[in-house]
């Protein structure tokens, strides 16, 4: 595996730094990663090593405001108007894998915040994709997430749009964690290992909290993913695969994946698949103590591999 740093100028102007991991020949397909919050995209170097021995080049960049980007260290925040310039910059990220790469197969993973970021960027941009693997995602009901946005609009006023406040916390992640009480750490909902839940608590490139504004984009974002007209420009004969944890809080345990699942088959995905990992919870591509990490980077290998056309 050869890897490569680049710079991707955003849709604003912005420089968002990469990584580009390549095999020794020449790529058989390119995977595009959208990561998750608070997070930054050298957390899949043991994903892209299993990827890229099956001939699969992966790349990715920082989201704004995350990793090496600018912005509060201990915050992460798109600022206003940013769900906007990460989808744009998301398609930026394709052009430039385009030229890099090109005439192969183009496929996408989003994990957590970059599964909603991807399940609209589907619906928003025509680039063709040859496939979408849906990590750590799920839905909530319109009227919980009207209820919770309007709330987090004080929080906005109170602390401005890229400060948070102990109430955006408990709203947040605190919800999540406290599925896990007694808690060891105020991140246990995110993986059961508690060797890579610890490196990533004590990375310097993850931030800790998310700002006010964020969590209202993502809010707003899981309002519109999870309305009537959520795939009505998906490519609907795409491959897609959700993979989730079924004790993966996000995913309502399973039930949440399962519910965006049926609503893709409703509106007539026809080659969407899921996958649910038993005992694993959010970060899925972590959870090495369980073995269910190294299962997750074999499955998606293998599911890149089998739709390579």
């Amino acid at each position: 595996m050869r890897t490569e740093l680049f710079t991707v100028t955003g849709a604003d102007g912005m420089t968002l730094p990469g990584i580009f991991w390549l095999p020794e020949e020449k790529p058989a397909a390119v995977l595009q990663i959208t990561h998750g919050m608070t997070e930054h995209i050298g957390r899949y170097t043991a994903l892209a090593e299993v990827l890229t021995g099956q001939q699969i080049a992966v790349a990715g960049t920082d989201l704004r405001g995350h990793g090496k980007n600018p912005g509060n260290p201990e915050c992460a925040s798109f600022g206003e108007g940013g769900w906007e310039k990460a989808l744009a910059d998301m398609h930026q990220l394709y052009g430039f894998l385009a030229e890099k790469v090109p005439g192969v197969p183009h496929f996408h993973l989003g994990f957590s915040l970059g599964s909603f970021l991807l399940r609209e960027y589907l619906n928003r941009y025509d680039d063709p994709a040859a496939g979408a693997v849906i990590m750590g995602t799920g839905d909530q009901p319109g009227a919980v997430l009207a209820l919770i946005k309007g709330i987090v609009k004080g929080q906005i006023r109170k602390a401005g749009f890229d400060g948070t406040t102990p109430l955006v916390r408990k709203l947040s992640f605190d919800t999540y964690n406290q599925k896990f009480r007694p808690n060891r750490t105020p991140s246990d909902w995110l993986c059961a290992d508690e060797t890579e839940l610890d490196l990533y608590r004590t990375d310097p490139l993850c931030r800790r909290d998310i700002s006010a504004g964020l969590f209202y984009q993502l809010l707003d974002a899981m309002h519109r993913t999870g309305g009537k007209d959520a795939y009505e420009n998906w490519n609907r004969q795409m491959p897609v695969l959700l993979l989730s944890g079924d004790r993966d809080p996000v995913g309502d345990f399973g039930k949440g994946v399962n519910r965006v699942y049926r609503a893709m088959e409703k509106a007539g995905c026809t080659q969407a698949v899921m996958r649910l990992f038993p005992g694993a919870r959010h970060d899925l591509l972590h959870e090495e103590a369980s073995g269910c990490g190294e299962q997750a980077r074999k499955l998606l290998a293998e599911w890149i591999s089998e739709n390579i056309k």
